[in-house]
C-alpha cells in the first residue's frame, strides 16, 4: 500500500509517487501561493488532486495567460453588464468535481458559476474545498492542440472530468492559440456541450465564425467571445497613441457630464449608469 503522509509535506522533497490527504493538498497549495517549486525543470505553483495524488500545474507563458485575462476581463464585463451576479474566476480557481465519488479538484483556466449556486454557497464552500462539491457551468482550457492523438487524449479527459453525472457544467472551450513550428498562427476553438439527451457533443470552430458559439444561447444569454480583442491583447504592434483624444468633446447621455477623452468618458459611463445593480 502507499504511504500516507500525516505531517505537513517539504515541497522541495515532494514525490509525486505518494498519496497524499487533502490537508496535505490544500497545505501545498497554500505554500505555493507566496513561494515556486521546480519540478523536472518546471516552475509549479499549483496542484490539482485525483484520488489522493497531487497533480503539479506548471507556470504558463504571457502570451498564454495574456489570453486567459482578455477573456476573463470579457466575461466579466458580461456578467456584471447583464446583472448576472454570478461569478468569474481564472487559473487558480478550483472546484471540487467529485468524479465518481472520487475528489478530483481541477483549476479551469476560465470558468463562470451562476448566482444560483453561489448565493447559497456556505462558509466552507466559499473559503475551502471541505464543503459540498459544486462546479460552474461553464469552463475554458488555453493551450496547443498539435496533434489528434493530443486531443483524443485531452478529449476523454474533458469528457469524463468536467462532465461527470453530478456537475453543473453544461458548455466548455479549448481555445487553442499560439504559432505552429512553422510560425503559423493556431486558432481554433474545440466546444463541448451537454444536451438533455445525456450527450456530450464536440465541434470544432475556426477562430473566424468563433461569434456564432455561445451567442443567443440560453446557457451564457447574450455572451459573445471578442476573438479581436484577444488578438490586439496579445498583438506587438501598437494599438494607438492617446494623442488621438486631442480635441474631442464627449457629452454623458444620461448626465451633464463631460469628457475630453475617452477612457474617462467610458469608465464614468459604466461605473455611474451601465454597471449600478438593479
Amino acid at each position: 500500500m502507499s504511504e500516507v503522509y500525516r505531517e505537513k509535506i517539504d515541497l522541495e522533497k515532494i514525490d509525486l509517487e505518494k498519496v497524499y490527504t487533502f490537508e496535505e493538498f490544500e497545505y501545498a497549495n497554500d505554500q505555493l501561493r507566496t513561494r515556486t517549486i521546480q519540478l523536472n525543470g518546471k516552475p509549479i505553483n499549483l496542484f490539482e488532486y485525483e484520488n489522493g495524488e497531487l497533480i503539479p500545474m506548471t507556470q504558463v507563458p504571457n502570451a498564454r495567460e495574456t489570453v486567459v485575462a482578455e477573456i476573463v476581463r470579457q466575461l466579466g464585463n458580461w456578467n456584471i453588464n447583464t446583472h448576472q451576479n454570478g461569478r468569474v474566476t481564472s487559473s487558480q480557481g478550483g472546484f471540487n468535481f467529485n468524479v465518481e465519488g472520487v475528489r478530483t479538484i481541477r483549476a479551469p483556466d476560465i470558468a463562470f458559476t451562476p448566482k444560483q449556486t453561489t448565493r447559497h454557497l456556505t462558509k466552507l464552500q466559499n473559503w475551502t474545498f471541505q464543503g459540498q462539491p459544486f462546479t460552474p457551468i461553464f469552463v475554458i482550457l488555453v493551450d496547443f492542440i498539435k496533434s489528434d492523438s493530443e486531443f483524443q487524449e485531452f478529449d476523454n479527459r474533458f469528457r469524463n472530468e468536467y462532465f461527470a453525472p453530478g456537475t453543473s457544467v453544461e458548455l466548455g472551450f479549448l481555445i487553442s492559440i499560439g504559432v505552429d513550428d512553422n510560425d503559423q498562427p493556431i486558432r481554433n476553438i474545440h466546444s463541448w456541450r451537454w444536451y438533455e439527451n445525456n450527450t456530450v457533443c464536440h465541434y470544432l470552430h475556426k477562430w473566424g465564425n468563433m461569434k456564432t458559439i455561445v451567442n443567443g444561447r440560453e446557457i451564457l444569454p447574450g455572451f459573445i467571445l471578442n476573438v479581436d480583442m484577444i488578438e490586439q491583447a496579445i498583438s506587438q504592434d501598437d494599438s494607438g497613441s492617446s494623442d488621438d483624444d486631442d480635441g474631442i468633446n464627449l457629452a454623458c447621455p444620461e448626465c451633464a457630464s463631460t469628457f475630453n477623452r475617452r477612457h474617462n468618458f467610458m469608465s464614468h459611463y459604466q461605473e455611474q449608469h451601465a454597471l449600478k445593480r438593479r
